[in-house]
């Protein structure tokens, strides 16, 4: 058995490609998936209770890179984002803050084995991420609504795998993971709020996605 996985494992990584990255290629990419917080959004209605800003959202995104060598990349790299906020499960609680991004940096990818047929890359990206929040408070006698645009300095980092669709193919298709982060200015959101409503200012917030990629090389 170890004999087997060792030789499944030489055919994956160092078997050819039928059609391998190389210097010159184009690629340009298609990606859905999910995404979720990893912290709140900094905004308090209580002592004890604050605002999560996205709990569960859809993430949309279109890439193209240009590969100085077979082995990286250079590009841009766009995406929208919708993330509702509020609890993942139903609640009782009136609070949430629906938040809406669109994403726009430059971009490189870095492949690790680009003649392989499974191949491995980790791509990056620093850039500008506009923000859209819509608050809604409305429980235990507070009650707020307010919606501000914010825009920020936004960056991620990433890894993922793709695999060739077929002998002779230009198409691939893979999984990739991102860690994404960005600010917003939570004075903005919370101005002229009742007193139990307050923000904490400058708000770093980041979130983690998981895509379905498609790509077409040329």
């Amino acid at each position: 058995m170890k004999k087997l996985i060792f030789s499944l494992a030489a055919l994956l990584f160092c078997f050819p490609s039928f059609a391998q990255l190389a210097q010159g290629n184009q690629l340009i990419g298609a990606r859905l998936g999910l995404g979720f917080q990893l912290e709140n959004s900094g905004v308090s209605y209580s002592d004890y209770s604050r605002v999560d800003w996205g709990s569960l959202g859809a993430e949309y995104g279109l890439s193209y890179y240009y590969l100085v060598t077979d082995k990286v990349g250079i590009g841009a790299d766009v995406s929208y984002g919708d993330f509702e906020g509020g609890d993942l499960f139903v609640s009782s609680d009136k609070v949430n803050d629906r938040t809406r991004l669109f994403n726009t940096f430059l971009s490189a990818r870095f492949t690790s084995n680009p003649s392989s047929v499974f191949r491995l890359y980790m791509p990056m990206g620093i850039g500008i991420t506009t923000s859209h929040q819509h608050l809604h408070i409305d429980k235990g006698g507070t009650k707020y609504e307010n919606r501000v645009t914010d825009t920020s300095l936004g960056w991620f980092v990433g890894g993922g795998f793709e695999f060739d669709f077929g002998r002779g193919s230009d198409w691939s298709m893979g999984l990739e993971a991102r860690y994404n982060a960005f600010s917003v200015d939570t004075d903005r959101l919370t101005r002229n709020a009742p007193p139990a409503v307050k923000g904490v200012g400058n708000r770093h917030l980041s979130y983690m996605s998981f895509h379905l990629r498609v790509n077409k090389r040329f």
